[in-house]
This record gives structure tokens, C-alpha cells and sequence, in this order.
């Protein structure tokens, strides 16, 4: 950061080129996080700034940069060393920085005196100016980007065009508003459909490699979105996403006389929860935690919503489904897929990506 020479046009453009290539490979192999991100974009701040950062938005602005590097290379150099420079900037520098370490108590007594001397060289001190409070007070990026969604705000169902033979199929909504009660039941009815009926009619029945849907009932956005992976079909797999409000009335109906069934989801949701975790992946989820101040009572609160789930949780998700908000869809295939599509009635905006 400190000592790199940032006045490189070559190796500037070698780097673009080299991620844009990979961003557009990626696209290809993994259509669906993608297709994801650019649902949850329309819906979220949050959602919003991941796809402008590692999105299809995040393609064209590199392809952008690209251009500007190779034309104008005096501008691009100068917004590079101006980000460099607000970095470094001694009164600020160390504004919001967190280290965060793991490991047992021998590591960290080791390791201790170089983390001190690591921090001690690092420019400006404890004494610079300090961040506003941004759980309470909004941060600049979301100010803008809350402008940006306005502006350019739009639920319109998209398609994305890449050489590719099979279909990335997303499909999404908002289940619940901002800042309502999302109930741990919620984590059970989700994985029941992944785990059953999107499994059973978008993978084994439609011959997708993968079939699934995404919601985070605990600090998400209440977003839902379906999803299928290397899918020979396009226009069937948004069908059967219609279909799964009433398929999960009907499921609702036989766990009520199931209860060893109703069992068996409620411990499979509580095995996603209690995985085993390797060091890493302890230290990152407790930071994770400490970042968005989540107590040990909610977790406890959100397990013992997950243990008490009954049917009629089942059919309230169900219900829910079937009243989803602002419905939007995404989908990344190819160019005769989209054609073969919108004669199904399945129309959308499409764009050339690859």
C-alpha cells in the first residue's frame, strides 16, 4: 500500500483485463450467484452495493475502467493514488480498522509482541480523528446508494445473455418488510424446500444440477429468492417456482399428521446450525457477531423458535409466498433459451454480458 508504484499502465491494464476475464468466466460456471445478486440488488441497500461490487454491475464497470486505462490513462492514475492517499491520510487512517485474531492463548501470547509492532507502524495513531456512529447515525454509501436505487429503481424481469447450453433460473420477492420479526421458523420451512420439493422438481424431475432457494431469517433483508443451477429448462423451472406456495399448503396439511416428519425438518434445520466449525471459521463467525451486535439471548431465542416450529408455521410461509412482494426474476442463459422463453410467455430485458 505504501511502497507500491501505482504508475503502471501496462500492468494496470493487465489486471483489468485479467479480471474482467475471470468476472465473465465466472458468469458462465456460476450463473445463479449472480443471478441472486442482481434479485437482492433491487430490493436492499445491502443487496445493492454487493452486486455493484462483485456483480454482473461489477463487470461493466470494470469493462469501463479497461477503456478509461487504455485512452485516458492520466485519469485513471490519478483516482488511484487519490484512494491511496485518503487511506493513508495520517488523521484518518486508523478510522474503523479492527484486527481480529484466533487462536489458543500460547498463539496469542507468541504472537502479540508482532501484532504490536505490525500496529505501531502502521501511519497516523490512536489519537486521529475517530468515526462517526454508524449503528446509529447512516453511512455515506448508503445515502448514496439509496439514491441510486431510486433513480434507477426497477423490478423488470432480466435475462442475461452468455454462450452457455444450460439456464441459471432466479426468481425472488420480498417476504418481509425491513425491521419485522422474522421468526426461526422459518430457517425449517426454507430448508424443507430446498431439501424436498425444489429438490425433487427442479434437480430430479427437471434435470438441473441443482435446484434451491436462499432466505436469511436472521439479520437478512427478507428477501426469498429461488434459484437453479445448470438447468436444461427455463420457462418450466419458473412454473414450478409459481407452484410452491401451494405444494407447501398441501405439505403443511400431511406434517400435521406427520409429527415424526415435522421432527425430522425441525433436526435438520438445527443441524445447518450446530455444524462443525474448524478455528477459522469460529473466529470469523464471532466477529461476524461482535460486528452486527448479535447477543447469545437472540441466538438462543431464534434456537428455541427453530424446536417449536409446528405445521401451521409451515402454512403461514406458504401463505406468505403466495402474497411475495415486488416478484422479480433473473436468469443467465443463453440467447435461444431467452427466444424460446418469451414464446411461453416468459418475457424479459435482455443483455449481452459475454
Amino acid at each position: 500500500m505504501t511502497e507500491a508504484n501505482l504508475d503502471s499502465k501496462k500492468k494496470v491494464i493487465e489486471i483489468l483485463k485479467e479480471t474482467k476475464s475471470r468476472l465473465e468466466s465466472s458468469i458462465q460456471g456460476s450463473g445463479h450467484s449472480y443471478a441472486n445478486n442482481r434479485i437482492k440488488s433491487r430490493y436492499s441497500v445491502g443487496g445493492f452495493l454487493d452486486e455493484k461490487m462483485s456483480g454482473i454491475t461489477y463487470l461493466d464497470t470494470i469493462g469501463e475502467i479497461l477503456k478509461e486505462a487504455e485512452d485516458d490513462w492520466e485519469s485513471v492514475l490519478a483516482r488511484l493514488e487519490k484512494m491511496r492517499a485518503s487511506i493513508l491520510e495520517k488523521t484518518t487512517c486508523r478510522n474503523g480498522m479492527i484486527l481480529d485474531i484466533t487462536g489458543d492463548k500460547a498463539v496469542m501470547d507468541t504472537v502479540k509482541p508482532s501484532v504490536d509492532a505490525f500496529l505501531e507502524s502502521l501511519p497516523g495513531d490512536a489519537d486521529g480523528e475517530k468515526l462517526q456512529d454508524f449503528y446509529n447515525t447512516e453511512h455515506p454509501w448508503i445515502t448514496e446508494a439509496k439514491k441510486e436505487m431510486v433513480d434507477g429503481a426497477s423490478m423488470k424481469d432480466e435475462g442475461f445473455v452468455v454462450p452457455t447450453q444450460v439456464s441459471y433460473v432466479g426468481k425472488g420477492g420480498r417476504l418481509y418488510e425491513e425491521g419485522e420479526k422474522v421468526p426461526g421458523s422459518t430457517a425449517v420451512v426454507s430448508r424443507y424446500l430446498r431439501t424436498g420439493y425444489l429438490w425433487d422438481h427442479v434437480r430430479v424431475i427437471g434435470g438441473a444440477y441443482g435446484g434451491f432457494c436462499t432466505f436469511n431469517p436472521m439479520g437478512g433483508d427478507g428477501v426469498f429468492t429461488f434459484l437453479s443451477y445448470r438447468d436444461p429448462n427455463l420457462d418450466k423451472t419458473l412454473d414450478v417456482y409459481d407452484a410452491t406456495a401451494d405444494a407447501l399448503l398441501q405439505a403443511a396439511e400431511e406434517l400435521e399428521k406427520n409429527p415424526n416428519a415435522l421432527a425430522t425438518a425441525i433436526i435438520g434445520a438445527v443441524g445447518d446450525l450446530d455444524g462443525a466449525l474448524s478455528p477459522d471459521q469460529k473466529g470469523s463467525k464471532a466477529f461476524n457477531r461482535w460486528v452486527i451486535r448479535q447477543t447469545a439471548e437472540e441466538r438462543q431465542q431464534f434456537r428455541d423458535e427453530i424446536l417449536n416450529t409446528k405445521a401451521s408455521d409451515f402454512k403461514d410461509f406458504a401463505m406468505r409466498l403466495k402474497n411475495m412482494k415486488d416478484q422479480s426474476v433473473a436468469v443467465v442463459s443463453s440467447k435461444a433459451a431467452f427466444e424460446a422463453a418469451a414464446e411461453k410467455g416468459k418475457v424479459m430485458d435482455i443483455t449481452q454480458v459475454v
